[in-house]
């Protein structure tokens, strides 16, 4: 597919850009077209560029001890994934694999820097939208994890949590 500038505005990641910023962020991304069924991403491999899905729908996944891999999340058409590894170089925490056609851009650290010698207003712009989607993640799953907790068998696993929670708000060591 003919990717245009106008297609990167389905995308939150790049609300707040002003049609230069998305010229020149369009300058600079990558397109890609994966066929249903092929993976984009592989956990455990690391592949630094922050992707986001313009067209299509693809499964995040993640093999979660078991021998089964355990569905995370599906995106569609401006959904954001790649982002931890992008942040930081890591192995990628969970597969991504195509449910459809997808049609993505995805943008490396080395895009990004160029993008903020170029436009730094636009840079500024997804950041800002990127610790907004990251913060909203976390709300989500402190949400949930607590959700989980509560409807454990007799609070077996409060301490558990508990430990957990002071170590991820305490332990800035990376």
């Amino acid at each position: 597919m003919s990717q245009s500038v106008e297609d990167l505005e389905c995308c939150t990641l790049f609300n707040g850009l002003d049609r230069e910023g998305l010229v020149t962020l369009f300058e600079l991304v990558e397109s890609e077209t994966f066929e249903t069924g092929s993976v984009i991403l592989e956990q455990g491999l690391t592949y630094r560029s922050l992707w986001a899905v313009l067209q299509g729908r693809c499964e995040v996944i993640r093999l979660c001890g078991s021998k089964n891999d355990q569905q995370l999340a599906i995106l569609e058409a401006g959904g954001i994934f790649g982002e931890m590894s992008f942040l930081q170089e890591a192995p990628h925490s969970a597969t991504v694999r195509a449910l459809t056609t997808v049609d993505a851009v995805h943008l490396t650290p080395d895009s990004f820097e160029e993008l903020k010698s170029r436009n730094l207003k636009a840079a500024y712009a997804i950041t800002a939208n990127l610790v907004q989607l990251l913060s909203d993640r976390l709300r989500r799953m402190d949400t949930w994890t607590c959700e989980l907790v509560d409807k454990s068998e007799n609070g077996r696993h409060h301490a558990e949590w508990q430990e957990f929670q002071s170590k991820l708000y305490t332990d800035w060591t990376f």
